[in-house]
C-alpha cells in the first residue's frame, strides 16, 4: 500500500491560499480519461506504459477554471520499474494544458514522454526522465519544467533518482501562483514533503492567460526502444482564488 497522507495542505512553502483552502480530496483514478496505452488495473492504479514505443496519458475529463487570480496545487505519486534484461526508458510528466485535445491530450512516445508535441501550444509540463532525452538534450535522471515544443525551461537531477524501482514510489508536489507566475516542484521518496523545492522558477507568461481561463490536468508517459513499466498511484488537485 502506498502512503498518500502528505497531501496539498501538508507540506511547507505551499501557497498560504492553497493551505487554507478546503482540501477536495484525491481525484479518483477510475474517473480519469485514459489515452494511448494507459490501463486501469484491478488494484485501482493506472499502468501508463509496459512495453516499447508507447505513449499514454490520463487526464481529469473536465477542465478547472483558472482565472487571473487563481492558483493551483497538485500532488501525485508514481512508480516506475525496469523490465528484466531491458534498458530502461523513458519517463513521465505532470501536465497542465488547454489545447483543442482537451482530456484526450497525448504527445509523442519515447523522449516525448507522452507530453512533447513539437509545437507551441497552451501547455506546461513537469517532466521526469530516466533516459537521455533526445528532444530536450537533458541527460538521464533529469527533472524539468518544460514546454510542449520540446524546451526545458529549467532542469536538475533529482535525488533519489527519478526511476523508483518496483517496490518504491516517488512523491511529487506542484504549486503555481498567479499573479506572480511562480511554479514550484517538490520531490521525495517518502510521503514527508521536503522543505525546499526541487525546481522553482517564474514562468515567462501567466498560465491563466496562456490557457485562456481554464486548464486540464493529467499525467503522461512514454517509452521508446528501451522501456519501463510506469504507474500512476495517486492524484490530488486544488485550484483556489487568491484573496
Amino acid at each position: 500500500m502506498i502512503e498518500t497522507t502528505a497531501r496539498l495542505t501538508c507540506f511547507p512553502l505551499l501557497l498560504a491560499a492553497l493551505c487554507a483552502a478546503a482540501d477536495p480530496g484525491p481525484v479518483p483514478l477510475n474517473s480519469l480519461q485514459l489515452n494511448g496505452r494507459a490501463y486501469l488495473l484491478n488494484d485501482g492504479y493506472i499502468r501508463l506504459t509496459r512495453n516499447s514505443s508507447e505513449a499514454s496519458s490520463a487526464f481529469v475529463p473536465a477542465p478547472f477554471t483558472l482565472g487571473p487570480n487563481d492558483s493551483f496545487g497538485a500532488f501525485f505519486v508514481y512508480r516506475s520499474q525496469q523490465e528484466l534484461g531491458q534498458c530502461v526508458a523513458d519517463g513521465l510528466a505532470f501536465v497542465a494544458q488547454n489545447t483543442s485535445a482537451g482530456p484526450a491530450y497525448l504527445g509523442s512516445d519515447g523522449s516525448g514522454l507522452g507530453f512533447f508535441t513539437g509545437t507551441a501550444s497552451p501547455a506546461i509540463g513537469v517532466t521526469f526522465d530516466y533516459y537521455p532525452n533526445q528532444i530536450t538534450g537533458t541527460p538521464a535522471n533529469a527533472a524539468a519544467i518544460a514546454t510542449p515544443a520540446g524546451v526545458d525551461l529549467l532542469w536538475t537531477p533529482p535525488v533519489p533518482p527519478a526511476l523508483s524501482g518496483p517496490d518504491e514510489a516517488r512523491y511529487v508536489w506542484v504549486s503555481y501562483h498567479n499573479p506572480t507566475k511562480v511554479i514550484k516542484v517538490f520531490y521525495s521518496a517518502t510521503p514527508a514533503a521536503p522543505s525546499l523545492p526541487l525546481l522553482e522558477m517564474t514562468l515567462p507568461v501567466d498560465l491563466s492567460t496562456l490557457f485562456g481561463g481554464q486548464a486540464y490536468f493529467g499525467v503522461t508517459a512514454g517509452t521508446g526502444s528501451c522501456y519501463s513499466q510506469q504507474f500512476l498511484l495517486y492524484l490530488a488537485l486544488d485550484v483556489v482564488n487568491n484573496p
